[in-house]
């Protein structure tokens, strides 16, 4: 039963901080971050986050700044 909880816990993360970096790098041209992979630990007392960054054209200097 936990693992079920963790697993729904982790997906809900997945999505919600999608949906935040989506709209947080809008403004940010050249620039992609997208929530790969989230683990949840057994009592949900911390969350292991994996972030996939692109960057392209010619922002891609600048976009190590962020």
């Amino acid at each position: 039963m936990k693992a079920n909880r963790q697993n729904k816990i982790a997906r809900l993360l997945q999505k919600e901080l999608g949906e935040i970096f989506l709209l947080q790098t809008k403004a940010m041209k050249g620039l992609l971050i997208s929530v790969s992979l989230v683990h949840v630990s057994p009592d949900m007392s911390y969350a292991r986050i994996y972030l996939s960054v692109f960057s392209f054209g010619q922002e891609r200097r600048n976009s190590k700044e962020y």
